[in-house]
């Protein structure tokens, strides 16, 4: 009889068991898949991509989602592979990496690209839309003491992405957004010192530089803003 029950006791342990099995932890990454055709590193310069600012609910492993004007959700299940910062930082990076790596229009005398970037809105509505707002300010710089050569641009970006349904959807809306920034501001870099763009405000041999009014620009679905100096 004590064997009968303690059969029946293991069956109920083993169901319960079962029955508590905890729905699986997906993780996500925002950087690129690798591009196996990049050119020889020693092509474009040293790449330092500095993550100053993000929302503070957002500095946490889950994922989140706007779920109504005032509401957001938490994804427990749903998580990024690194802190977001890191994957931030590191997915600029490697997609400014492959702009630089093929472009013709940067000075070889720069050696050094500083990228600090401050993040004011990261944010995604499932199989809506996914937001990204940020400043940027890039300095590059020749090697040497700072008199030797520098060019500072500064500019705000702003996409908003429409996204297939689905988290993997989400970060992949994510990721295209990280792309069309580091387009734009490989389009700042490369172009002529001498000419009046968009967001610039550098001037060759200083830190420093005098920029324009505020003005905005549409391209390709994306939004650049000049600040105003």
């Amino acid at each position: 009889m004590k064997r009968f029950y303690l059969r029946i006791a293991v069956v109920w342990l083993v169901s319960m068991g079962v029955g508590c099995t905890s729905a699986p932890i997906r993780y996500y990454t925002l950087t690129p898949t690798p591009d196996k055709t990049l050119p020889a590193a020693e092509t474009t310069p040293t790449i330092d991509v500095r993550v100053l600012h993000i929302p503070p609910q957002l500095n946490r492993a889950e994922l989140m989602v706007r779920t109504g004007p005032t509401e957001v959700t938490l994804l427990e299940n749903e998580r990024w592979a690194s802190p977001l910062k890191d994957e931030l930082k590191d997915a600029v990076r490697l997609e400014l990496q492959r702009r630089l790596s093929r472009s013709t229009g940067l000075r070889a005398a720069f050696t050094k690209l500083t990228l600090d970037i401050d993040v004011q809105h990261l944010e995604a509505e499932l199989g809506q839309y996914a937001l990204l707002e940020a400043s940027w300010s890039a300095t590059l710089s020749a090697a040497g003491p700072p008199s030797a050569g520098a060019r500072v641009t500064t500019c705000t970006f702003r996409s908003d992405e429409t996204i297939h349904a689905g988290y993997a959807g989400m970060v992949e809306g994510y990721q295209r957004e990280i792309a069309a920034l580091a387009d734009a501001i490989a389009a700042e870099l490369t172009s002529p010192a001498s000419e009046i763009d968009a967001c610039q405000k550098s001037i060759e041999g200083s830190a420093a530089g005098s920029g324009s009014d505020a003005h905005q620009i549409h391209q390709r679905g994306v939004q650049y803003v000049s600040p105003s100096s």
